[in-house]
């Protein structure tokens, strides 16, 4: 009788933990992986030092508000193979400086309710869940019509050569294909159409949060930067913004991002 007893007692325990099901694993695997955080990188305030240098047509940055992000995981398990699309949604403000005294800003504002969409793939390997594949990151309002298409984003680099995106969102990526080496110099074009209606920006992480100005050509804008020189997973966001919008008007605010995926080692 006492066997039986500690044999339901352990087969309870074993019970336990394996009581999580896979989509409770695959979304805590979800809210631990950096690649995930995506709203930080893209809204990131910077210092005020930072904006007495050149950042463009004007200095502006978002701010989100704290408890508005709201992030949905829908996710399908078909065997030993997970699809997830994650959905953010977030408001917040488009504050543009105006002004800056010591380290106070002056700024106008606009209201901001964005979305961010991501794909991805996992795997389960032994009695893991892995992630295996995963899109690019697509940032837009949750509303209005934009006056510009972004035709492509082509990236350049010595270790994951070169990738060309047409669609962020339907362009999976092996987790081997964002790979990076620390310092390792990175090229991004974006290709616009028409390139006149708006500003383009590139947000990327180099020990802390960086955001500069793209050079504008007839056909496309341009940024070079270098990445971390530490291990991190993180990623970078080609920004491109509506001219109007930074207008301290009633003008509104409106803009497409594409976001990507590293991993330095």
């Amino acid at each position: 009788m006492k066997r039986l007893y500690f044999l339901l007692i352990a087969l309870a325990v074993v019970g336990c933990r394996r009581g999580i099901s896979d989509e409770d694993e695959i979304r805590d695997l979800l809210e631990s992986d950096p690649l995930f955080q995506v709203t930080s990188t893209f809204s990131g305030k910077p210092t005020t030092g930072s904006f007495r240098s050149t950042m463009g047509p004007q200095n502006w940055y978002r701010y989100i508000f704290p408890d508005s992000v709201v992030k949905t995981y829908n996710i399908t398990v078909v065997g030993d193979s997970a699809f997830v699309r994650a959905l953010w949604t977030f408001k917040g403000q488009f504050r543009i400086i105006t002004g800056i005294s010591g380290d106070t800003f002056t700024y106008f504002v606009k209201p901001l309710y964005d979305k961010a969409e991501r794909n991805a793939i996992f795997k389960k390997i032994g009695r893991r869940w892995r992630l295996v594949k995963i899109s690019g990151v697509k940032f837009s309002p949750v509303s209005g019509t934009l006056p510009f298409t972004i035709d492509s984003v082509v990236i350049n680099s010595s270790s994951s050569g070169k990738k060309t995106f047409t669609d962020p969102l339907n362009t999976l990526l092996d987790t081997s294909q964002i790979f990076y080496q620390a310092g390792e110099m990175v090229d991004v074009k974006v290709y616009l159409r028409p390139t006149s209606s708006a500003y383009g920006y590139i947000h990327y992480w180099n020990n802390s949060h960086h955001r500069d100005a793209m050079v504008v050509d007839t056909v496309y804008m341009v940024r070079e930067f270098s990445m971390p020189s530490s291990a991190t997973r993180k990623n970078f966001i080609a920004d491109v913004i509506t001219r109007p919008s930074f207008d301290t008007s009633n003008a509104e605010y409106l803009y497409e991002a594409w976001g990507f995926p590293y991993v330095v080692r």
